[in-house]
């Protein structure tokens, strides 16, 4: 069954399906003022860790999140998905993990980036 828009909050964790890809769960990662949209832009979350990776927040399981194993959020893959496509909500990450996502966040979007007199071809 789908979630409905109403239902999911910045930091909730859902399980979707993406195109060529499996189920998995993702972080909400779209602002709670916008909780009438039909969609939502979410981080997926991977059990497959790469060390070094910048990009990536580690996530240990717990039951305020619902996860199952040692993950990683993959701040580097944000997806705009419909709420229908969202199967279910499995739990919430913690305010901690929540702010260390927006920083990541705002690095993969250049937000707070001097501009570029030029973008390199």
């Amino acid at each position: 069954m789908a979630v409905t828009p109403d239902t999911i909050q910045r930091g909730t964790v859902v399980v979707i399906r993406l195109p060529r890809d499996k189920a998995r769960p993702a972080v909400v990662v779209r602002s709670d003022l916008l909780n009438t949209l039909a969609y939502a832009t979410v981080l997926p979350i991977t059990t497959d860790l790469r060390e070094g990776i910048t990009m990536r927040i580690d996530v240990s399981p717990d039951p305020e999140n619902g996860l199952r194993a040692a993950s990683q959020v993959m701040v580097d893959w944000p997806q705009t998905v419909r709420c229908k496509d969202m199967s279910q909500t499995v739990g919430r990450l913690d305010p901690a993990t929540m702010r260390a996502i927006t920083r990541q966040m705002a690095v993969v979007l250049g937000i707070g980036a001097p501009p570029r007199d030029r973008i390199s071809q």
